[in-house]
């Protein structure tokens, strides 16, 4: 029994000093940039140049770069396009090399914003009726001040057969 109150009293005492972190609900108080939303228009796993697409939320620092690693297969042929929540076109500069695309920002976008990825253009590979294929495109973030690529996580789009 007196193992067991001392035990107790350990940990009591060892948990009080660590402070707790409580959100608070704030804008800017999570200063990490994160994905927010995925969709595919159409979403049916047999569509030809279909748009797939997710939102990043900026925080943190500006962010002056996204690279995409594209799924094995997915080809994009009509380029990527950039939108903020206003749903003003953002400048970039786009490069895709083998699997990976690299959006480029013109000017770095701000802490607090939410920008739509549009992949426009995208053809994926055939699979047999009845399959339902997630595509995953892994995301990475360069900030302005910090070197080397953030992983952001993975985009996944569902598609679903007619």
């Amino acid at each position: 029994m007196k193992n067991l109150i001392y035990a107790g009293a350990f940990t009591l005492a060892i948990t009080s000093l660590f402070s707790s972190a409580l959100a608070s609900g704030k804008p800017g108080d999570f200063n990490a940039s994160h994905l927010v939303k995925t969709a595919a228009y159409p979403n049916d796993t047999t569509a030809i140049d279909a748009t797939h697409k997710f939102e990043v939320h900026v925080q943190g620092k500006p962010l002056a770069e996204l690279g995409i690693d594209l799924p094995e297969g997915v080809i994009i042929n009509d380029g990527i396009e950039v939108k903020n929540q206003s749903g003003e076109k953002v400048p970039t500069t786009v490069s895709i090399n083998d699997r990976k695309a690299t959006v480029a920002f013109s000017q770095p976008v701000a802490p607090e914003t939410k920008i739509s990825v549009f992949m426009r253009g995208v053809n994926t590979p055939r699979y047999e009726p009845g399959y339902t294929p997630n595509w995953q495109y892994q995301v990475y973030a360069k900030k302005v001040g910090l070197n080397g690529e953030i992983p952001l996580g993975l985009a996944r789009i569902q598609t679903y057969p007619l």
